[in-house]
């Protein structure tokens, strides 16, 4: 069953409000307490405390934020790749940064928030290819 491009289009723009909410607050207390939730649904799976550190659920959040954005626009944009998706993420994300960097005293950009949004982006994009490809070979 194909999900309608306008809720595909619904989901991307309410998304879409949420991460500049999100990324272009003036301070990231919200953001560090989801972090320290995301460490704790860790520990509760079973990871031990040296493994479900606050630096790696920052990072893993950090790849959790833009997965939706490339995969409902790889829905949307059937033509773009996963690679271009990549792309987008990486462009994004400095953006992002550099904006928190030159306009938000109370936020500090970071290389490797780069990384896990660009490795987000990538991730949402090649989910949406592997299902198209799955879907191809089972038709």
């Amino acid at each position: 069953m194909l999900v309608p491009r306008r809720v595909l289009w619904a989901a991307l723009l309410v998304w879409c409000g949420v991460l500049a909410l999100a990324l272009l607050a003036p301070s990231s207390a919200e953001q560090s307490a989801l972090v320290e939730h995301v460490r704790d649904v860790g520990l509760r799976l079973g990871f031990s405390p040296e493994t479900a550190t606050p630096v790696r659920a920052e990072f893993l959040a950090n790849a959790a934020i833009l997965a939706p954005v490339s995969a409902l626009g790889s829905l949307l944009w059937a033509r773009t790749r996963w690679q271009d998706w990549t792309a987008i993420a990486f462009v994004l994300s400095t953006g992002v940064e550099l904006f928190q960097g030159l306009f938000l005293s109370h936020r500090t950009p970071s290389t490797v928030d780069v990384v896990a949004n660009t490795l987000g982006g990538l991730a949402g994009a090649l989910v949406v290819e592997v299902v198209r490809r799955v879907r191809r070979r089972s038709a």
